[in-house]
C-alpha cells in the first residue's frame, strides 16, 4: 500500500476554507442617517447649497397628484441631491417643501412637511368640474435664477368648461411664508380645484 502524499499548504487551505465560511457573518447594509432631512433637526450650515437641479419628472400615478420639488440635504460633511417625489393632495392640508433660508449668517434647512391649510385669501381661484383633470404634461425645466427658487410643476385648472394646461415655473421662495400647490380634490362624482397661493407659516 502506497504511503499517503503529504499535504502541500495549498491543500491545507482547501481543507480550511469551508469551516472559515461557515463562520463568516454577512453584516447588514449600514443605514446611514441623513440629518438634515430629520423633521424637527436645526441643521445650520456655513456653506450656501448649490442651485436646485434640474429634474427629469417621471408620470404621476394618478392625475390629481401634484410633484415635490427635491432639494439639498446636508449629510455632515458636504450637501447631497434629494430626488422630488409625487405626492396626493390631502383635503385640508399641503406638504410645504423642504428648503434652506439664509438666517444669521449661515444656511438654516426646514424639513419639508405637511400642514394644515389656513382659510383661503381672497382671490384665490375654486372651481368644480364634473370629471378628473388629464395626466400632467410632460415638462422640460429650464435651469433655475439662482439660490433660494423653487419649482411648481405645471397643472390642469378648469376654465370654460374644458381643462387648460398652466406651465410649471421657477418661484423664490418667501420668508415666513410657503406654497400651497394648485390641485384637485375628488369631491364624489365632481372634482374641485383649488388654485395655488402663499400661505404663512
Amino acid at each position: 500500500m502506497p504511503a499517503p502524499m503529504p499535504l502541500s499548504r495549498r491543500h491545507l487551505l482547501l481543507l480550511a476554507l469551508p469551516a472559515a465560511l461557515s463562520a463568516c457573518v454577512v453584516a447588514p447594509p449600514r443605514q446611514v442617517s441623513v440629518v438634515a432631512s430629520a423633521p424637527g433637526v436645526n441643521v445650520r450650515v456655513s456653506t450656501a447649497p448649490p442651485a436646485p437641479i434640474v429634474e427629469a419628472i417621471p408620470a404621476p400615478p394618478a392625475p390629481h397628484w401634484y410633484w415635490v420639488g427635491g432639494h439639498w440635504h446636508w449629510d455632515g460633511q458636504r450637501y447631497q441631491w434629494q430626488a422630488g417625489h409625487w405626492v396626493e393632495p390631502r383635503p385640508a392640508e399641503v406638504f410645504v417643501q423642504a428648503h434652506w433660508v439664509r438666517e444669521d449668517g449661515a444656511w438654516v434647512f426646514h424639513p419639508g412637511h405637511w400642514r394644515a391649510i389656513d382659510a383661503l385669501p381672497p382671490g384665490t381661484v375654486v372651481v368644480s368640474a364634473p370629471k378628473p383633470p388629464p395626466p400632467p404634461r410632460f415638462e422640460d425645466m429650464v435651469p433655475p435664477p439662482g439660490l433660494g427658487y423653487f419649482w411648481i410643476g405645471g397643472h390642469w385648472r378648469w376654465e370654460h368648461n374644458e381643462h387648460v394646461w398652466v406651465a410649471g415655473r421657477w418661484e423664490a421662495f418667501r420668508p415666513g411664508m410657503h406654497w400651497v400647490p394648485a390641485h384637485w380634490i375628488a369631491t364624489g362624482p365632481n372634482w374641485r380645484y383649488v388654485g395655488g397661493h402663499w400661505q404663512r407659516d
